[in-house]
């Protein structure tokens, strides 16, 4: 019962906790030393964004976060400010060309964030107890 709660209330947004929406971007040993790239795709071939080193821990004013790992780092974006779309991590080549290493799809508010992955949950559900009221409906009668 206290599931149910917790998540109808994560669905209305009554709760403040926060959501990091999470990139892993892997990359090639020979590519450790190259500028990292966090940008929304404007285009399939194009995206606008952020540029930062392989020591940077915190972008975009602490929006966004940045762990290295040992051959990937990982990109944690609590609130996209370029709205949501499909980002892009990636690398700074030295012909200034872009190496995507991941995409993924990034929501502008926690809400829209945990209704995607609620809603998933919540649609097998259906079903199921529509065939439950009918099964009751009918033993009644």
């Amino acid at each position: 019962m206290h599931f149910i709660i917790l998540v109808f209330l994560l669905a209305i947004g009554e709760n403040d906790a926060v959501f990091w929406q999470r990139l892993k971007c892997p990359y090639e040993p020979k590519h450790q030393s190259l500028l990292r790239v966090w940008c929304r795709q404007s285009s399939a071939e194009c995206c606008t964004g952020l540029i930062f080193s392989h020591s940077s821990q915190l972008a975009d004013g602490g929006k966004v976060r940045v762990t290295q790992d040992t051959h990937s780092f990982t990109v944690e974006v609590l609130e996209p400010s370029h709205r949501e779309g499909v980002y892009w991590c990636g690398l700074l080549s030295k012909n200034d060309t872009i190496i995507k290493l991941a995409e993924g799809y990034f929501y502008s508010s926690s809400t829209a964030f945990i209704w995607s992955f609620t809603r998933w949950i919540l649609l097998p559900l259906l079903p199921i107890v529509t065939i439950f009221t009918c099964v009751y409906t009918r033993k009644r009668w």
